[in-house]
């Protein structure tokens, strides 16, 4: 289902694609020479007798068999929320996500240099989410209580930051609210839908892809345009919706410190 939108991931990754021309012909001389050689194997030598040669044998005309007549092209599937505008189908978008309470899963990170990261993730609405990533990365990302945690076990910082400044805000807030954002496009395939939003804030500026099975509304991917063009993909793997979520889960750490949630 996602392959309908690997074009769309593919230019997000990479705007401007590298232009393959067709393999170039062979030099000239290189074709002559070819021919030389050919000519070469057949001259026959004026001083050579002349042998008289049989009549070829006549060979039965070739019958061609009746063409068999193209089946007519199947018709084009019909596209998930056909003949409703784009905006609507952003809206229903929202309503979607405004309505989950909680997930969980496996999630697979591309960074922009094309690093993957593996790990598990918890989401429980309105403002909490919490990845933990496989070893042998260090980080633990947590937002809970409208600021967004970002621990390094390796270093034992932690950094925070305000959700409403990260992208996160689209997944996390009550009501979702796209007054700093602008609709960029609304892409549908046979049983996927894919909206991207622009930021129209200086502090937050980039863009966020959703991505989401269809007609039956589903997130399944998000994709991230940092401001310098770089790239980041989520793909949600095994989700299960709906699942009770320990509180320890979104705890804050101590101003500094770790989380105290394992």
């Amino acid at each position: 289902m996602l392959n309908a939108f690997l074009p769309t991931i593919a230019v997000l990754v990479a705007e401007t694609a590298v232009s393959l021309g067709a393999p170039a012909a062979a030099p000239a001389p290189a074709l002559l020479m070819q021919a030389a050689e050919i000519s070469a194997q057949t001259v026959v030598k004026e001083s050579a007798p002349v042998t008289a040669q049989p009549a070829p044998a006549v060979k039965e005309p070739v019958r061609l068999a009746a063409a068999t007549p193209k089946p007519d092209p199947a018709p084009a599937a019909a596209l998930p929320f056909d003949g409703e505008t784009d905006a609507a189908v952003a809206d229903k978008v929202l309503r979607y996500l405004e309505g989950l309470t909680t997930l969980s899963g496996d999630f697979v990170q591309t960074a922009p240099n094309g690093a993957v990261a593996t790990g598990k993730f918890y989401l429980r609405r309105p403002g909490q989410v919490r990845f933990d990533y496989d070893e042998p990365s260090p980080i633990t990302i947590v937002a809970t209580g409208g600021l967004v945690y970002v621990e390094n076990a390796e270093l034992e910082t932690t950094d925070s930051y305000p959700l409403k400044k990260t992208p996160l805000k689209f997944l996390l807030s009550k009501k979702i609210d796209i007054g700093d954002a602008t609709l960029k496009s609304v892409e549908r395939a046979e049983d996927a839908v894919a909206i991207t939003y622009a930021s129209i804030d200086e502090e937050t500026e980039g863009e966020i892809t959703l991505i989401l099975s269809a007609p039956t509304l589903s997130i399944e991917q998000w994709a991230i345009r940092d401001p310098q063009g770089g790239v980041t993909v989520v793909a949600l793997q095994s989700v299960v919706d709906g699942p009770k979520l320990e509180n320890r889960l979104f705890r804050a750490p101590e101003a500094g410190g770790a989380f105290i949630n394992k």
